[in-house]
């Protein structure tokens, strides 16, 4: 076993919901079935573990991204492109990994780097980490949303207009993958893995060999002062050159001519030194280079293996979630044509769409439109069944929204004007005329919402 043991902290971008990584990091497919990759012992699989316990109503690793993105109280639209998980992989030297395992110590060693990724990423960022014993060597798969409250980095341009920034959480990945916080997760995680007997080993993509570096660096500066005395010896000799110069015409010039050969010679074989430890120096500079490639490729090469077989499952699974998607398309093109009325609101109005923060603790946050006018409203601690059946898909949203909303509460005075419809209530007769802000008339006993939820026309 080698003297020095390195930490391996990798990260990368996920790509869309990645499922096909979930594939490979839960060793099962989205409908459940058994996953065994070719590199993987299947008679050791069922030592992997989740770390973590999913939220009610998640039941994998997809789920679990799309939960967080759906409850984190995100003021954008999540695009498509963008990136909703960060993959993150945790080990180490495989002598030193197996070491530590053998010593009943992996759980000391797992504990400290979900307190790491908690720390460095958010817990509630956090929302898988799985380890695997099924292959070489142990390591884990964390996988982080990467959401962030801070004001977003942008550069600012001469003659810019000044725009208000919106506080509050965001989706960003480049924020989270900026260089110089790849920088810093290297170093916090170095110090983690130190007690271990793991040192930082590999920063962003590349390793860096310490041991070898510090030898490399020695012998470069032993070549470079043997390079410097025999410099200087080719000065005293140039000196002395010059010395037996003078001597010509003062007479010995039989002698003169002998320690100037001499002399000649000796800058020649002096600089030829030169030559070949200059050399022998390029040399082992490149050799230092190469070294370092090929360790980062060693430690790269089952990573990137297993990214690999992990991206091909992801195109695969795309293709069949791209056949399945039309085919929902299908089905839900006929489920409004056989059964209408289950995509209509009970008031007559459009729903234009809904927001359900947290499904756990559900509310439900409306908008709807009757020609040009628009209305919003919400309710608060509405029923967990109704809302986890939306949650499930059992219920459309139209459903979703009759089942917590009476109709007088679906739309504002304005809309139930040109809808021409009049309400009945809870307990009885029809609706009165709404006064509008701003109006007069009589006064309204209907529950149109509260002054929060006043009516907005569109511009």
């Amino acid at each position: 076993m080698s003297n020095t043991q390195y930490a391996v902290c990798h990260l990368q971008r996920g790509s869309g919901n990645d499922s096909g990584m979930s594939c490979h990091i839960e060793r099962k497919d989205a409908k459940g079935k058994v996953y065994v990759p070719t590199n993987a012992d299947a008679e050791r699989t069922s030592l992997n573990r989740e770390l973590l316990t999913f939220p009610d109503g998640v039941t994998n690793r997809t789920e679990a991204i799309q939960q967080r993105i759906d409850t984190a109280g995100l003021h954008r639209k999540v695009a498509k492109n963008q990136t909703k998980a960060i993959r993150i992989i945790l080990t180490g030297t495989h002598e030193q990994m197996m070491k530590i395992a053998q010593e009943g110590k992996l759980d000391n060693w797992i504990n400290a780097n979900l307190k790491w990724l908690r720390a460095t990423f958010g817990s509630d960022n956090l929302v898988s980490c799985v380890l695997h014993m099924d292959e070489k060597t142990p390591h884990l798969h964390a996988t982080v949303v990467p959401i962030v409250t801070g004001e977003r980095i942008r550069r600012k341009r001469e003659g810019e207009k000044k725009y208000e920034t919106k506080s509050g959480p965001r989706l960003s990945a480049d924020d989270v993958m900026r260089r110089s916080k790849l920088h810093e997760y290297q170093n916090s995680y170095a110090a983690i893995m130190k007690q271990f007997g793991l040192q930082r080993g590999i920063v962003g993509s590349t390793a860096k060999h310490q041991a070898n570096s510090d030898y490399y660096r020695q012998q470069v500066i032993r070549y470079e002062e043997d390079i410097a005395k025999l410099q200087a010896d080719v000065e005293k000799a140039q000196e002395g050159r010059n010395t037996i110069l003078s001597w010509f015409g003062k007479g010995d010039l039989a002698k003169a001519k002998k320690e100037l050969g001499e002399k000649d010679e000796q800058i020649a074989k002096l600089k030829g030194q030169i030559q070949i430890l200059t050399a022998e120096k390029g040399h082992l500079q490149e050799q230092h280079k190469s070294d370092i490639e090929q360790l980062r490729n060693g430690y790269q090469k089952e990573i990137d293996k297993a990214i690999h077989r992990a991206e091909s499952a992801e195109r695969q699974s795309k293709e069949k979630d791209s056949v399945i998607d039309r085919q929902k398309q299908r089905i839900d093109q006929l489920d409004r044509k056989a059964n209408p009325q289950r995509y209509h609101l009970s008031s007559g109005a459009e729903l234009v769409r809904i927001n359900v923060p947290n499904y756990r603790n559900p509310s439900l946050h409306i908008w709807t439109r009757v020609g040009e006018e628009l209305f919003e409203d919400t309710k608060f601690q509405i029923d967990y069944n109704v809302a986890q059946a939306h949650f499930n898909r059992q219920i459309t949203d139209e459903e979703f929204v009759n089942a917590v909303f009476e109709p007088q509460e679906q739309v504002n005075e304005i809309q139930a004007n040109l809808l021409g419809a009049a309400f009945e209530l809870a307990i009885g007769g029809p609706a009165q005329a709404h006064v509008g802000i701003g109006g007069g008339g009589s006064s309204s006993e209907l529950p149109w919402g509260e002054q929060k939820n006043r009516s907005r026309r569109s511009k």
